[in-house]
């Protein structure tokens, strides 16, 4: 592997497993709940959500955890060593999952339109998506299987604060607080190892077991997703920083709840 750029390595399926396996130690799921202080679950009472498409699901932090508050969630992960990953921590938990394996954008394979209560795309999960029309794509696609009044619940990384004190970032000087998404870096390292407009890469070091994962994405400039969700014809959407309503811009996450 030393031959490749981290972008190639970024995108191949070994490092999706060591991703994979080394993820719950890096978000900290207990910790993630303690950081968002109950918002996902007040979110979805307040629009009166009780069956949930759960679009990027991940190792099944968010799944998991709202099965277990009784909602009913249908999954989905295109990653297939998240996709084991997520089945294999719900068996652990006594609970049975059976998520699809669609690309975003091609949701209309297995799920009718006006279906779910609620979507949720979180952990900075859409940021995965290269190409403006290919996330325009995605978010009609969570739109069109929400029934009317239904929310989409979607976050984003910060990234204009990265983009903006690039050196800081890449010597390691521009910290996140580690109180919310990603909660669990005792035991997993993260570094910028690449930061430009087009994509970041960030290292992921398992100190434990000497293993290192990289995650490409794309770094939304300031205000864009937001445009994209208006342009992908969400009627109200109101923006939380790092879990409290308005923008703040030194925040380290930014959540939207977007009303169909």
């Amino acid at each position: 592997m030393e031959n490749k750029s981290l972008a190639e390595i970024a995108t191949s399926p070994e490092n999706s497993r060591i991703r994979a396996e080394i993820w719950g130690d890096f978000v900290g799921w207990d910790d993630r709940r303690r950081g968002e202080n109950g918002f996902l679950v007040k979110q979805l009472n307040q629009h009166r959500a009780r069956s949930i498409l759960d679009v990027a699901l991940g190792d099944g932090v968010d799944t998991i955890y709202l099965l277990q508050q009784g909602f009913e969630v249908s999954a989905n992960e295109y990653d297939d060593a998240f996709r084991q990953k997520a089945i294999e921590n719900a068996q652990k938990e006594g609970l049975v999952i059976a998520p699809t394996a669609l690309d975003w954008r091609r949701l209309d394979e297995k799920y009718p339109a006006d279906l779910y209560d609620a979507v949720i795309c979180l952990g900075n999960s859409l940021t995965c998506l290269f190409g403006r029309e290919n996330q325009l794509a995605a978010l009609r696609q969570f739109r069109r299987v929400l029934k009317p009044g239904g929310a989409l619940l979607i976050d984003e990384r910060n990234f204009q604060r990265i983009l903006g004190n690039r050196e800081a970032a890449l010597k390691g000087e521009l910290h996140s607080q580690g109180k919310y998404l990603y909660t669990g870096t005792d035991k997993v390292e993260a570094r910028f190892a690449e930061i430009n407009e087009d994509y970041i890469i960030i290292e992921y070091f398992y100190q434990e077991k000497g293993k290192k994962a990289y995650y490409k994405v794309y770094p939304f400039p300031l205000r864009e997703l937001r445009s994209l969700l208006q342009e992908a014809g969400f009627s109200k959407i109101e923006q939380f920083s790092d879990y409290q309503p308005g923008n703040n811009p030194d925040a380290d996450f930014y959540q939207y709840v977007c009303v169909k």
